[in-house]
């Protein structure tokens, strides 16, 4: 059993124009590696550095497509977080279909901003994020992210349920307002 003092560290999964600068944001709060498709860009030494430490948070950041489930489930085997954070736009009822088929919390966290100014934009925006209620340690979950968040300069609101923000974002992404 884990105690609550142990280190924990944060994969970042999908380094592009989203992922990149969620990695360079959470990685002020503790141990932090990215991880991508491409070698290239992967940062091996960190995850070699941090691979017997235990995953708190898994963060998605990949573009989405038929297979994005099934990347998902890929990425929670590989890295076994506690958590997993959604960052990606996604169609509707994605994150109910992934935590159906997880034993973990699944949070949709969606990202606003301009992808050139990311980093900016996700302090300057609020990262809205929505859990289900009836997800596994729902509110271990919320308190965790929440205050990861805090700690990086940004600020939070829970929504009522991922559905929501997955039409949101949708709306927001889509919309010329």
């Amino acid at each position: 059993m884990r105690n609550n003092t142990e280190v924990k560290k944060n994969i970042v999964a999908g380094l592009g124009e989203i992922g990149k600068p969620i990695l360079q944001l959470i990685s002020k709060y503790g141990p932090t590696a990215g991880y991508d498709i491409d070698p290239k860009i992967t940062d091996t030494k960190k995850l070699k550095k941090y691979e017997n430490l235990p995953t708190l948070f898994l963060h998605i950041c990949i573009p989405f497509s038929s297979d994005f489930i099934r990347n998902v489930k890929t990425l929670y085997n590989k890295f076994k977080p506690e958590i997993i954070v959604i960052h990606s736009t996604v169609s509707p009822y994605t994150t109910q279909k992934i935590q159906q088929s997880l034993p973990i919390p699944i949070i949709y966290s969606a990202t606003r901003g301009v992808h050139r100014r990311m980093l900016h934009d996700l302090k300057r925006y609020t990262k809205f994020f929505a859990i289900y209620p009836e997800a596994p340690r729902e509110q271990f979950a919320s308190s965790e992210y929440s205050k990861m968040l805090k700690k990086c300069g940004v600020k939070t609101k829970q929504m009522s349920n991922p559905i929501t923000l997955e039409l949101a974002k949708i709306i927001v992404d889509t919309s010329y307002y």
